[in-house]
Formats: structure tokens, sequence, C-alpha cells
């Protein structure tokens, strides 16, 4: 289902207002008349009250709650102040930007061991996919579950090992 953006000037406005009042706190939803990301929009706890008021995702709140969260008081103000620019207008099909931030993130960790990237390569090219608005296919899946799988067996093999050469080296103390 496609949820458009909509009531952006009311969005507009009512970003503003928290903002030059100073309502924007973290650590708190809805207080009644200060709150963080989701409760300034939705003056409540509930993101589904933004969906409907401005056509915003769920999936795109809690990102944006949970990035609002973890940065320092001052940046997380000026982080909810710019959202309506990002927003911009009334239409947006935001559906699959959070598909498309995913995908980034995954992108941007640093150099894994090939067993470990070996499972987030296919997960980045499912959400490419789905960002495009096509589905996830099986055989994306497949190979995901193969490379995880593949790590979780190495995984398990290195504890052994560790396991064993612990309780060698604990036998051989004097």
């Amino acid at each position: 289902m496609t949820i458009l953006t909509q009531n952006f000037a009311l969005l507009e406005k009512q970003v503003a207002e928290h903002v030059a009042a100073d309502e924007v706190i973290q650590g708190n939803y809805w207080t009644g008349s200060k709150g963080c990301f989701i409760g300034c929009l939705a003056h409540s706890d509930q993101p589904l009250d933004a969906v409907a008021k401005f056509g915003l995702t769920v999936p795109i709140l809690r990102i944006a709650e949970g990035i609002f969260e973890e940065l320092p008081a001052d940046e997380a103000k000026a982080f909810f102040a710019a959202f309506p620019a990002a927003v911009a207008c009334d239409g947006k099909d935001l559906s699959r930007v959070h598909w498309q931030f995913l995908a980034a993130e995954l992108r941007a960790l640093p150099e894994q061991k090939p067993s470990i990237q070996a499972v987030i390569d296919p997960v980045i090219a499912g959400m490419d996919l789905l960002a495009a608005g096509e589905p996830w296919p099986a055989a994306a899946y497949a190979a995901y579950a193969a490379a995880r799988a593949a790590a979780a067996s190495a995984r398990a093999a290195a504890r052994l090992r560790q396991r064993d050469t612990l309780l060698r080296l604990i036998a051989d103390a004097v």
C-alpha cells in the first residue's frame, strides 16, 4: 500500500512551533506539551498518528526516532527541525526509503571478513530490490541463508577450537 506525504504545510508549521517553543526533548514520547521526534509529530506515542496526519511511514518514523534519540540534544533538535525540508511537499511516496536507508547503512559498514560480507551482500541486494519495488527473490534468500549457515558453521568451529585450546592450556598449567 502506497502512502503519500500530506499536510506538508501543517508539518512545517508544527515542527517550527515545537522547535521555537523548545518543546523537542529526548527520552519521552509525549508529555502533553513536549516530546521526542515521534511525540512532537503525533502528539502521542503512536507513530500511526503521524502516518495518518502527514503520510509518513512507520519505518521512517522509527528510524528517525532512533537517530534522534542517539544524537546530542542540540543536534537532535536540529535534525527534527530539518525534517520538513527533506519532505518538502505533499505527494511524496516514502514507502521504500527505509530499504534504501538500510542498504546504504550496510554499505557503509567497515570492511568485513569474507565470511561476514558473504552474509551482508545478499541482504544489500535484496534491499536494493525492495527499494526498487521488486520482491525479494527466492534465490537471493537461498544465497543469504546458505551464507548465514556457513558463517554460523565457521563460528561454531572457532568456538570448539577455542574451547579445546582453553581446556588444554588450563590442563597444562603448573
